[in-house]
């Protein structure tokens, strides 16, 4: 039996800051909650899920 270990190049670590009318989440891959196009300010649970939603996900 045999087991093969999958090696990330980039990985993601996206952080939920405070903006001026609400939450996001920004990763160093250049992703960001704000780039959703007319995605409303979002409150702090739904920027944390969905920075943990980005952080799952495999990088290229």
């Amino acid at each position: 039996m045999s087991t093969q270990t999958i090696h990330r190049t980039t990985s993601h670590h996206p952080r939920v800051l405070r903006g001026a009318r609400g939450w996001m989440w920004v990763c160093d891959c250049g992703s960001a909650s704000c780039r959703t196009p007319a995605q409303a300010p979002l409150p702090w649970r739904s920027a944390l899920i969905g920075a943990l939603l980005h952080s799952s996900t495999i990088a290229p």
